[in-house]
């Protein structure tokens, strides 16, 4: 039997939401890119990214470390 991927609500996945505005965030503020990758941990991030609005959890940023900024690079180190 096939599966079927359909789209997931930003209110049924909220991490999905908060990924979106951090995106969105680090594109169009170079400052606060440039802090977000000085940063030495995923909770050091995450609370970098609720400064500035966004509510993100270490584990959602762990997990797409590499699709944060463009050309796939690791934020953090594994």
């Amino acid at each position: 039997m096939a599966t079927c991927d359909l789209p997931v609500r930003e209110s049924e996945n909220p991490s999905a939401a908060a990924l979106h505005q951090l995106k969105e965030l680090l594109e169009r503020d170079a400052a606060f890119a440039q802090a977000l990758g000085a940063t030495a941990s995923t909770e050091a991030a995450a609370q970098l990214a609720a400064e500035h609005g966004v509510e993100v959890s270490p584990e959602a940023l762990w997990r797409h470390r590499g699709t944060l900024v463009s050309g796939g690079l690791p934020t953090w180190r594994g």
